[in-house]
């Protein structure tokens, strides 16, 4: 354990690298410098060049200056790491922002050794940002002006280890000033603790690839506590490992004993996956690990003669049904600023039953019943109407009315009165736009997106906008009579279900919500069933082998 390393008398090795680019797996080390400081000086150094596996991106070599050249005879990864190995002994580590540097370091050690570099580990960034929060900037650079270091960075490792190590002896003082002693109690400070328990963990994702997936953390008794999606598995789920670890308070990382990884190709493709597999383990460290409810609706009993709207949770057959919404307080607060400014009565008691109880809504006026009755029928009918008309097509007129009323408020210093408008303004928006989304939804039927590269597809098949089924082919596979089999037996399971009127469940709601905007904001290649045009599994062969470019004539014929 370094835990205890004292700050006056122990020994530190700041370390800085150079690498091809971000992600340790898929990029590459290509320089490693060190700096040993022990009894609060400098007392040794260690630099060397390492051969990447791949190439040296131009940007890095400008901003660098290593050039393929110069890594051309310069011994692997594996012997470099052994030699900074050898360099560190029992020291403690620092580096500044140590999440980058060590992020490469311990996948290296991993690899090498099956364990990463022992806890704790300082990081002079974290340090610069307790001790002077007044700074503007906290790069390497600007601390080494501040605290007058006689080496400047210049992307080159060796040099900002130098600098690095020459911060650190100058925050010395300062931390013991502040009643600190120990290279733990410094991590402490740091907000990383000594990270031996998470950092342990890491080789769990050593081997996981680094595209993008989904993934599931399980505890000692292999339930699933964590639901995650990246772009990335492998850094993702290593990132984990580098937060604080407080004993205190549990989380994801510090329960996690193994790990299960599922690449995907297709972004919305793992949203869907990622929520179907939070409803079905509940996970404990998910935020969003709620069951959804049932959706809420805004309903109208023509049956009255004098209708409210009111907020309900039933799919009623009766009267007037707008909705779904995934939203309650929006649904409540639109459906109350309705009644407020068309003068709508509150609830559903007939006029005669209205008339003879006490309302408390009427006596505190915020039901304007009398007034409907004293105006009659016809007229109540026609303000009913247009006030329904906000939500088939005059909604930005409402919308314009709402925030003309804000505006006059706010002027007239009725805050309370601007911030009611202001809420009814985002009620109405969310409630319109979830009514868009449920249109669009619902007016394709049968449909399938199709996302994928050269090597993968996913075809994901839709039903009136909520996912039915995602099938994932590798690129040999699309050419098989198993990949038309797949596909045909997917669209006929889609059209039985299209035929029929089914509930808009929580769930495909969800879906909808999601998948209508994963479109919006991305460009996949989307097949509609339509007369015109029907959708069939040729349709779908088709589309998949000019996404992935292969040459129709190697197609099987089965």
């Amino acid at each position: 354990m370094l835990g205890p390393t004292a700050l006056a008398t122990g020994a530190f090795v700041t370390v800085d690298i150079e690498t091809t680019g971000c992600r340790p797996g898929t990029s590459s080390v290509i320089e490693i410098g060190a700096v040993r400081v022990e009894h609060g000086t400098i007392t040794d150094s260690f630099t060397c060049l390492v051969s990447p596996n791949d190439t040296i991106p131009a940007p890095i070599t400008h901003l660098t200056g290593i050039t393929e050249e110069m890594v051309a005879g310069a011994p692997a990864i594996g012997e470099s790491i052994a030699q900074f190995r050898e360099f560190l002994r029992d020291a403690v580590l620092v580096a500044h922002n140590h999440r980058f540097d060590m992020s490469f370091l311990d996948y290296e050690a991993e690899r090498q050794w099956g364990t990463p570099f022992a806890r704790p580990i300082l990081d002079t960034l974290t340090l610069a940002r307790r001790l002077h929060p007044e700074l503007p900037r906290h790069n390497l650079r600007d601390l080494a002006l501040f605290y007058g270091a006689e080496t400047v960075p210049t992307h080159r490792a060796l040099p900002d280890a130098l600098a690095t190590a020459e911060v650190l002896i100058r925050m010395l003082p300062e931390l013991e000033s502040a009643g600190m002693t120990t290279a733990a109690q410094v991590a402490r400070l740091c907000g990383i603790a000594e990270q031996s328990h998470l950092a342990r963990k890491l080789p769990l994702a050593t081997h996981v690839p680094d595209g993008p997936g989904i993934y599931l953390f399980r505890d000692a008794i292999g339930s699933v506590v964590f639901v995650g999606r990246a772009k990335s598995l492998r850094t993702q789920i290593r990132n984990h490992f580098y937060a604080s670890d407080d004993p205190e308070c549990p989380s994801a990382a510090s329960e996690v004993v193994s790990i299960s990884h599922y690449p995907l190709v297709s972004a919305l493709d793992a949203t869907l996956l990622e929520f179907r597999l939070m409803d079905r383990y509940v996970p404990a460290f998910n935020r969003n690990n709620q069951r959804q409810r049932r959706p809420v609706y805004l309903h109208v009993d023509t049956d009255s003669e004098y209708p409210s709207i009111t907020v309900t949770r039933r799919r009623l057959r009766t009267g007037e049904l707008m909705g779904p919404f995934g939203n309650e307080w929006a649904a409540k607060t639109l459906a109350d600023m309705l009644s407020d400014y068309y003068g709508l009565r509150r609830c559903r008691l007939t006029a005669a039953e209205c008339m003879r109880r006490d309302c408390p809504l009427r006596e505190n006026k915020k039901c304007q019943a009398s007034d409907a009755y004293a105006a009659g029928h016809k007229s109540y009918a026609t303000t009913l109407a247009t006030a329904l008309s906000a939500f088939n097509g005059e909604g930005a007129r409402f919308r314009e009315v709402l925030r003309s009323m804000q505006e006059q408020s706010a002027r007239a210093e009725r805050f309370e009165d601007a911030a009611r408008y202001r809420d009814a303004i985002r009620a109405l928006d969310r409630t319109l736009g979830a009514l868009g989304v449920v249109r669009r939804a619902t007016g394709e039927g049968l449909s399938v997106i199709l996302e994928g590269d050269s090597s993968d597809v996913a075809v994901i098949v839709l039903v009136r906008g909520w996912h039915l089924t995602t099938l994932r082919f590798r690129r040999q596979e699309v050419t098989t009579a198993e990949f038309r089999h797949r596909v045909e037996t997917a669209l006929s399971r889609a059209r039985r279900h299209a035929r029929r009127e089914r509930a808009i469940t929580p769930r495909r709601l969800r879906d909808m919500v999601v998948i209508d905007n994963y479109r919006q904001q991305h460009s996949p290649t989307v097949l509609v069933d339509s007369d015109g045009d029907p959708l069939d599994v040729d349709r779908v062969a088709s589309a998949v082998r000019r996404l992935m470019r292969v040459p129709r004539k190697r197609h099987a014929t089965a």
